[in-house]
């Protein structure tokens, strides 16, 4: 199919959008209120994956060449990433206490441990290629991601 830019543009989009119409359309508003609550706890819970690595990929020298973060943005994106998680990690945690159901909290424990144990993988790998050489164990010494 030979589409023009214009053409699959309007047809990914509506793909995107045409949903969100058909649901606030017929639902009221108290749905919409409840689902947007939703949306931004899972937002929340995926912004580690996307902060995290961005921070550690501009901090490397080999990859960034001259755009690579210096030591007082380094400094200074840290506190603002730990910032960040610290205060979706507050939401995520009060609209879990919110469920109020045990079944709820015993599968949500399961998926919450392996959720913060990549997170603190992410940390450890940014943290070594911002140069924390005491963390650097076994076959870990240095993370580079295949640059030289």
């Amino acid at each position: 199919m030979r589409w023009s830019r214009f053409a699959r543009v309007v047809f990914t989009r509506s793909f995107a959008i045409l949903p969100t119409v058909f649901v606030a359309a017929f639902r009221n508003v108290g749905d919409l209120t409840g689902l947007n609550d939703l949306l931004n706890v899972l937002q929340s819970i995926l912004l580690p994956f996307a902060v995290i690595p961005v921070l550690t990929f501009t901090s490397m020298e080999p990859l960034m060449k001259d755009f690579v973060n210096g030591i007082i943005g380094k400094f200074i994106m840290i506190l603002i990433t730990g910032l960040i998680c610290a205060i979706n990690l507050y939401f995520v945690v009060t609209s879990i206490i919110s469920l109020n159901y045990l079944a709820y909290y015993i599968g949500i424990s399961f998926v919450l441990l392996a959720y913060v144990a990549f997170v603190c993988y992410l940390i450890w790998t940014c943290l070594i290629s911002h140069g924390a050489v005491f963390l650097t164990r076994g076959p870990h010494t240095r993370f580079s991601y295949g640059l030289q």
